[in-house]
């Protein structure tokens, strides 16, 4: 074997010097090549001679050998060299020597071993091997995932780690193993679990964490952001609260650059989520702003900036008190500082520039930092209140300068071509302008209006048109073309920021660009016109290269799609700009922007596809757009499952137990328990309520609460503000838009307000969502009138005032529940024994009756997300959950509950496609309540398993008719090339 290695490297050396891509193959590689095959000669052998190679060696020190030979060689590898013909042989057969080396545990024992430099030298080669692997295919990190499972390689190192004693292993021992596990979690999600959930083992590390040695603190935290990348773990670090004041101390300026960098990067990767951001900021504001502003500070270097920058920018993207915080460190300064610090002599520090000075500076010494700064200042300016700039008394005009420099690398983009201005310059200016004009801040958002109107009056009157053009132009196409994405974004850009600095009251007379717009946007909801920021801009690829797990980070309040976001800005700044013309045929009109022969046209066309973006899983911002764009045709709201079904309670008199009494002698009937969560104002008092005063019984005996209305309160108003609050959603006619935005701003209900007055939603804010449980909390008066009992012996202690029942239980709302419930409601109204009963015994266990309700007053069935906690329960825990979806599957074809059969069988069908440990219960138990869709379903998802699972006899508890099933389905998957596992 020995030759054959050799003349396999004479022919390598002979093709170097031929074409092609083997010149890359240097005299030292193909060296540690000729070292890897001598190294593997001693252990790969041939079972028979001819059939598929094996590692036959169990010889610890042979297998240490071969694997230092490895490292040495995946070290010297670049990734042009990994697709060669010859590094990909010498690749599979490391992977084969991989395996079986890990098969026959010699690793472990190594890893564990006494002689404790074999073992350091056995880490870190094996750590080599896996680092340099990253960038291999999937199937092959899942081969090399299922070798180390299979040896238990992480357990094993966690071992190591939670045996460590510094009296007994040297401080390299330590930082291999960390390292070593760090690459696992980097590369194997599935390997993270393992670690945030062995609290021994993250104590351990939290103590060594503390310690003062720069080698093993920088390791500890990489590992922790490998361990950040899963949601959970991120969770387990957050809560930690020393751990957390310990990072943002290694964030600070006494620590050097490479200490704080990591800890930048932790950092980073906890703030993703706006729960991790809220947490972190309202812990620990101070420190973390200072060790930024320290960070983006050090002009020296360069790294340290890039990571403070980085960490602002995720920082800055939420609103809060940690704005002010960074406005009271003088973070413009800072701005303006990174800007200028590379370009200019160390005696003209002090010299503020003014803004055609800091304009040329930046426009012709463009560096990759630069990005940073303008999205920073985007955030900053979107996000501040008038009360922030309070802090900073702009003596220096160093703000005024920053917004001047914005608005004319924007006014330069909108002159220049795309191929004149590179996209890392275009995007990140144009969108602080856009965030200024956007911003709160009076001063910011005149300061930044004045400065780009002054830069962009040369362009001309006619600019205008030819944006519109170009934006014609590019949405025009044939069936075979592609849309040119990037520069409708820019036009779209340029479009929103002249709009919103300037009036153009005329500009829908004088072109179509109604139906551009919504051509783009239409395009944009079907996905043919589609591009994200981080395909724009380089600046965002920083963002952690590892696979993250078990975590919903949601998108940016953009959305993915900043076509569309930027289309719907502009269309909502155009026509809330326009009044008394109609928007499609330019007709004039008394009110409105719709003529009465053009609204049928466009509410079946254009409007009726945005109120069906509404139900689409788009981010906030574009859904908060479309629905102030909807407003201005008077579709006021969000309409939702639920508040289509809560619409109908409005005809409801019989359960009503709220009368609204108006000074012309009407009187409007709500229910207290939607009235409470939705506009809690139309209440009677606390004091009123609960007193007698108030409070009648109608003529059939049940109590009404009354409250009589201001004789400045209008009727029809009154009956629109109803229809808001219990369907989330109204239609509002021009003729009493004054009326109804006056009834809404005393009823709080800032949402409709807000649509009725033509504001801008603001960045970052949520949209309003439908949803009922606040009516469930344990408050002093919740207005119930019926309680649910579930079928359970448990014991359970009521919240709910002198509430005596001791099973599992809860308060609830006949309208409610009679709303989503055909069964309920027959019953309420049967005028049978149960109608009358204060309590209703369901036949669900409490889980299964806990997730009913949340379905019944928020419209959503509770979800088990199928994360690495899910799959490391034990089955009789997984059953546990997922029983109660199938009780819930069962008793939705009694009740009629429309949509929860279906999303009970969806979770139960992911649950077990990640995990099929209680699947054979779980389809003996669904069998037993005669759900066979999800019987069906189950026995899809553990098909494969069915050999092994006879062989076990765990399938003698079911049914000969679901062990066919199952066997028809194993069939089946063999046919279609599965596996049996």
């Amino acid at each position: 074997m020995r030759h054959t290695a050799s003349k396999a490297t004479g022919r390598e050396k002979g093709g170097r010097k031929g074409g092609g891509g083997e010149q890359l193959l240097t005299g030292r590689v193909l060296s540690l090549r000729t070292r890897l095959h001598d190294a593997l000669a001693l252990g790969l052998t041939r079972s028979d001679g001819h059939g598929a190679k094996k590692w036959q060696s169990n010889d610890a020190g042979m297998q240490s050998h071969a694997l230092k030979a490895v490292a040495a060689f995946i070290s010297c590898l670049s990734k042009e060299m990994l697709r060669l013909p010859p590094i990909k042989e010498s690749i599979s057969d490391i992977l084969i020597v991989l395996e079986g080396v890990l098969q026959t545990k010699n690793v472990l024992v190594l890893i564990q071993a006494a002689d404790i430099p074999l073992a350091i030298s056995c880490a870190g080669a094996l750590n080599c091997i896996l680092n340099n692997l990253v960038t291999a295919t999937v199937s092959t990190h899942t081969e090399i995932w299922k070798a180390l499972e299979r040896t238990n390689t992480v357990a094993s190192i966690i071992s190591a780690l939670r045996s460590y004693a510094h009296d007994v292993h040297p401080l390299n021992y330590l930082a291999e193993m960390i390292s070593l596990l760090r690459t696992m979690m980097w590369i194997w999600p599935s390997s993270r679990y393992h670690v945030w959930s062995n609290c021994n083992l993250m104590g351990k590390l939290a103590h060594h964490y503390l310690g003062t040695e720069t080698t093993v603190t920088t390791k500890v935290l990489r590992l922790y952001a490998a361990l950040a990348l899963c949601g959970n773990g991120a969770m387990i670090l957050l809560k930690d609260e020393v751990l957390m004041a310990k990072i943002c101390e290694l964030m600070g300026a006494s620590h050097i650059s490479i200490t704080r960098i990591e800890a930048f990067k932790l950092c980073q990767i906890l703030l993703r989520s706006s729960k991790g951001c809220n947490q972190l900021m309202t812990s620990h504001c101070q420190p973390i702003v200072e060790a930024i502003i320290d960070a983006m500070s050090r002009s020296d270097d360069k790294l340290l900036v890039t990571e403070g920058c980085r960490t602002a920018l995720l920082v800055l993207r939420y609103a809060g008190n940690h704005h002010q915080c960074f406005w009271s460190n003088a973070i413009d300064k800072v701005l303006y500082n990174i800007l200028t610090s590379f370009h200019i002599s160390s005696h003209q520090t002090h010299h503020i520039l003014c803004h055609d000075e800091l304009f040329n500076m930046v426009s012709k010494n463009f560096t990759d930092i630069h990005p940073y700064v303008w999205d920073i200042l985007g955030y900053l300016a979107v996000h501040c209140q008038n009360e922030h700039l309070s802090v900073r008394k702009r003596k220096d005009h160093i703000l005024d300068t920053l917004i001047s420099c914005a608005c004319s690398l924007a006014a330069g983009v909108m002159q220049s071509s795309p191929l004149k201005l590179s996209k890392d310059v275009q995007e990140p200016a144009l969108r602080a302008v856009l965030m200024m004009l956007l911003s709160p801040c009076g001063y910011i958002l005149s300061e930044a209006s004045s400065k780009l109107s002054e830069v962009v009056i040369c362009l001309g009157d006619d600019y205008l048109n030819i944006v519109l053009s170009s934006l014609e132009s590019t949405t025009t196409r044939s069936v075979t073309t592609s849309f040119d994405s990037f520069q409708i974004m820019i036009n779209l850009m340029n479009l929103v920021c002249l709009v919103l600095s300037q009036p153009y009251h005329n500009l829908l007379n004088k072109r179509n660009c109604v139906d551009v717009l919504s051509t783009i946007i239409k395009e944009c909801l079907h996905n043919h016109i589609h591009i994200t920021r981080s395909k724009v801009t380089s600046h965002l690829h920083f963002c952690f290269d590892g696979s993250s797990c078990c975590c919903n980070f949601g998108e940016e309040w953009e959305g993915k799609n900043i076509v569309l976001f930027y289309g719907l800005v502009v269309l909502f700044n155009l026509l809330k700009s326009t009044s008394l013309v109609c928007v499609r045929c330019k007709r004039n009109l008394d009110a409105g922007i719709l003529c009465h022969d053009c609204r049928d046209h466009f509410t079946e066309g254009f409007l009726r596809v945005l109120q069906r973006a509404l139900s689409q899983s788009l981010s906030s911002g574009p859904k908060l757009y479309i629905a102030h764009t909807l407003s201005l045709f008077g579709l006021c709201g969000s309409p939702s499952k639920l508040g289509r079904k809560m619409r109908s309670a409005l005809d409801d008199n019989e359960l009503a137990d709220l009368e609204l009494l108006l000074s012309d002698g009407e009187s409007l009937n709500a229910h207290t328990s939607i009235i409470s969560v939705r506009c809690p104002k139309l209440l009677p008092s606390v004091k009123y309520a609960l007193g007698s005063n108030g409070k009648i019984n109608d003529e059939w005996g049940k109590s009404m609460y009354r409250v009589q209305m201001s004789d400045r309160v209008d009727s029809r108003a009154l009956k629109k503000i109803l229809e808001y609050t219990y369907s989330g959603f109204v239609m509002v006619d021009d003729d009493i838009v004054k009326a109804i935005r006056t009834l809404a701003k005393y009823c709080h209900l800032k949402s409709l307000q807000d649509m009725l007055q033509k504001e801008q939603p603001r960045w970052n804010s949520d949209c309003p969502s439908y949803d009922l449980t606040v009516a469930l909390g344990p408050v002093d008066h919740s207005f119930s009138d019926i309680i649910l009992e579930a079928q359970s012996n448990e014991q359970m202690k009521c919240q709910h005032g002198s509430c005596q029942l001791s099973t599992p239980h809860v308060h609830s709302h006949k309208i409610v529940l009679s709303m989503s419930c055909d069964y309920l409601r027959a019953l309420f109204r049967s005028g049978m024994h149960e109608s009358f009963s204060e309590v209703i015994r369901v036949p669900l266990g409490w889980q299964a009756l806990d997730k009913l309700i949340r379905w019944f007053y928020s419209g959503e069935l509770p979800n088990v997300s199928p994360d690495c906690q899910w799959k490391n329960l034990g089955s009789d825990a997984q059953l546990s959950h997922l029983s109660s979806y199938v009780e819930l599957s069962s008793l939705a074809e009694f009740w009629f509950l429309e949509g929860v059969k279906e999303k009970s069988l969806e979770i139960v069908t992911a649950c077990l496609n990640s995990s099929t440990d209680a699947a054979v219960d779980v389809i003996a138990f669904a069998a037993s309540l005669g759900q066979w869709e999800m019987v069906e379903a189950s026995t899809r998802s553990v098909a494969h398993l069915f050999p092994r699972l006879r062989d076990s006899g765990q399938l003698e508890e079911l049914d000969d008719d679901v062990i066919d099933l199952l066997r028809t389905e194993y069939v089946r998957h063999s046919q279609h090339g599965g596996r049996s596992d």
